[in-house]
């Protein structure tokens, strides 16, 4: 049961499109799905997303924002689907969601300072060390495609060194979002030093 919980198990390329696409949200609800899961039908994206569930990546709550809709509890109050900690640092960017704990971790000087004294400027610098921890994993998608649209393209290293993001979760960006949703034109070739490089072509000027 502990494995099904774990933020590190192995997700499948439909999970990562939809955990992709409610990180970019600003209130990460993973509704409405992606067009591309469109075609694998409601029974069987919902049994998808239970399995988000169980996992703890996803959880229901009720919504009064006007949210998407995903079910109803007993009392008949609207219930929407919403990415949570777990599913954020499950696709490598779970980060730069972490602004309460980080606003904690700085009162901390404060109390310190307060209880220690002049004792507490060595604790100072302990205190410090959670802010330089989020500066690495601040990479957006919209970063990656930039890093893609150079004529030199990019590794998976140049891009997990980027974003902090994992390499599966690299993958599936490409297929699930560069490819699916935003249907741009992705490809890749092994340099004479045997590194893959993917790149997107640039769009074609349309005939006069």
């Amino acid at each position: 049961m502990a494995k099904m919980n774990s933020p590190k198990a192995k997700l499948s390329d439909t999970q990562l499109v939809i955990l992709n696409a409610a990180a970019q949200r600003p209130d990460g609800s993973l509704l409405p799905l992606p067009e591309s899961l469109a075609a694998k039908g409601a029974a069987q994206n919902r049994v998808m997303i239970d399995i988000l569930c169980k996992r703890k990546l996803a959880e229901e709550k009720q919504i009064d924002n006007g949210a998407p809709e995903w079910r109803r509890d007993k009392d008949g109050r609207p219930l929407g689907l919403f990415i949570t900690k777990s599913g954020l640092l499950a696709i490598g960017i779970g980060e730069t969601k972490e602004t309460k704990s980080s606003q904690a971790t700085a009162s901390l000087p404060r109390r310190l300072k307060t209880a220690a004294g002049p004792r507490s400027k060595p604790r100072k610098t302990l205190s410090a060390k959670p802010k330089k921890r989020a500066a690495p994993s601040q990479g957006t998608q919209g970063t990656v495609i930039k890093m893609l649209r150079r004529k030199s393209g990019a590794t998976i290293g140049d891009i997990v060194a980027e974003t902090g993001w994992q390499p599966h979760s690299v993958r599936g960006f490409f297929s699930g979002v560069v490819k699916k949703k935003l249907k741009l034109p992705l490809t890749s070739e092994v340099s004479k030093s045997g590194m893959r490089r993917y790149h997107i072509a640039p769009a074609k000027a349309p005939k006069a």
